[in-house]
């Protein structure tokens, strides 16, 4: 198992260096949403019950539909490079993308809803996003949610469009599972949405490699994008606090990096 993960780490590693060969422009179409979902499982794990922290199902891009119970919060920041080779760390440039988050579920474990306040600029321009969770995960059948991306409809589609807002309310629906034993196993999201996931199907995988890194990859309806979540605490940790720590390449060229502070109530 370990030696997998090594592989895994030196794969990514591979990938950040050849896409420093490889020149991109910003994305068009949803270009504050492409970086980073700020939607369950988007840059910290959660838990088939709904706990956060590093334990559960990562993602970036793509919804899981673990959701967030009462008493869960989530606090972040990740910074993407809009152009290959470059690794930068603001919020706001004409080379960066810097996305925050700030989010707290409510409900109940295995049906939580989820709410999330989305900053997308320097000005603090934000979208926010809700999530409920429909049903369990019994392992023998997947959890499904329903979602909807910047329900205000405050962002814009298009890059290139000046003054005109909106246009970037998305609808999607998602269910994610387990595959293989109750030991070793892999997270899978399946989903479909309009608008910020392309009217397609998306989906991901998220693979637990060992008690402090878990291994992601995803289509996210535009592009595909991979990474590596960090913990310097084990999963099987049971302390409320803890840090995620992310590094992936968005579209398989584009380098982010960045961490989310997350609690969780006691059992």
């Amino acid at each position: 198992m370990r030696s997998q993960a090594v592989r895994c780490v030196a794969l990514l590693a591979f990938t950040i260096t050849v896409a420093t060969w490889v020149h991109a422009k910003e994305f068009r179409e949803y270009y504050e949403f492409r970086y980073l979902s700020g939607l369950p499982g988007g840059g910290f794990g959660v838990t088939p019950q709904g706990r956060v922290g590093f334990d559960g199902a990562i993602q970036l891009n793509v919804p899981v539909a673990y959701t967030p119970y009462w008493g869960n919060y989530m606090l972040g920041f990740w910074s993407a490079s809009t152009e290959p080779g470059e690794i930068h760390f603001d919020t706001a440039g004409p080379r960066v993308n810097g996305t925050g988050l700030v989010a707290a579920g409510f409900g109940r474990p295995s049906r939580g809803i989820y709410l999330a306040h989305m900053p997308t600029a320097e000005g603090s321009e934000a979208a926010s996003h809700i999530q409920v969770q429909l049903t369990p995960d019994t392992f023998d059948k997947p959890a499904f949610a329903v979602g909807v991306v910047d329900i205000a409809n405050r962002r814009d589609r298009y890059a290139d469009l000046i003054g005109k807002d909106g246009f970037s309310r998305s609808f999607y629906g998602v269910a994610t599972g387990r595959l293989g034993s109750d030991e070793r196993f892999v997270y899978v999201t399946l989903g479909f949405g309009n608008g910020r996931f392309n009217n397609r199907v998306f989906g991901g995988v998220s693979w637990p490699a060992t008690s402090r890194l878990t291994v992601f990859g995803e289509y996210d309806g535009f592009n595909f994008n991979a990474g590596l979540a960090f913990s310097p605490r084990s999963r099987f940790d049971p302390r409320r606090w803890n840090i995620v720590l992310t590094g992936a390449v968005v579209d398989m060229n584009r380098p982010e990096f960045g961490f989310c502070l997350t609690y969780a109530p006691g059992d």
